[in-house]
């Protein structure tokens, strides 16, 4: 395994080795949200949630964000290369989601829970008395998690250039708005 097969796994792999690692790394995302009373309200995005949503509900919107994920880039699959395919839109959406299970399971940490908890805490009442250790702690998390996001959109965008075969920096532009707009739209409906 080299690094383009890291960065680009849909030039190596066929689409059915590649569904199936996208269906188990979304159950095993699904199992985590539940685990720890989280829910997947767009691509790219947890949030906890409240104490009233129930485990079907928290995995149909966890489900429907992505869905919506899926529609929206297949249409402008489909715009940019009539022979886009769904499945492999479908792949790239899954594959593309497996950094955030680590995410999920970093955050979880009880070193990393407790320095948020207490950096939230502090910053309420005197930000001046923010523990330091703390504070490297939640800067370690954070440029952690930003790396792991940085290589679920390289997972997202390569993907889908394969499957649509787009080379044009227009296309990439339009891509990527489309990619910001779904996450933060999302996340207002859910």
């Amino acid at each position: 395994m080299n690094w383009k097969t890291i960065f680009n796994p849909f030039s190596k792999y066929n689409e059915n080795q590649l569904l199936i690692a996208g269906i188990v790394s979304l159950g095993i995302t699904l199992l985590l949200c539940n685990l720890f009373g989280l829910q997947v309200d767009s691509i790219f995005h947890y949030r906890y949630t409240d104490e009233k949503s129930s485990l079907i509900e928290s995995i149909g919107y966890s489900l429907l964000s992505y869905l919506i994920a899926v529609i929206i880039f297949f249409i402008l699959g489909k715009i940019y290369n009539k022979r886009t395919r769904l499945i492999d839109i479908v792949n790239t959406i899954l594959i593309s989601q497996i950094p955030g299970i680590f995410i999920i399971l970093i955050s979880e940490l009880p070193i990393i829970k407790n320095s948020l908890e207490s950096i939230s805490a502090m910053a309420e009442k005197n930000p001046a008395t923010i523990s330091p250790v703390d504070l490297i702690v939640v800067c370690i998390f954070s440029f952690s998690a930003l790396l792991l996001i940085a290589y679920g959109m390289t997972l997202i965008y390569n993907g889908f250039k394969t499957a649509t075969n787009s080379k044009d920096w227009k296309q990439i532009v339009i891509f990527a708005f489309l990619i910001i707009v779904t996450t933060i739209t999302c996340q207002f409906i859910f």
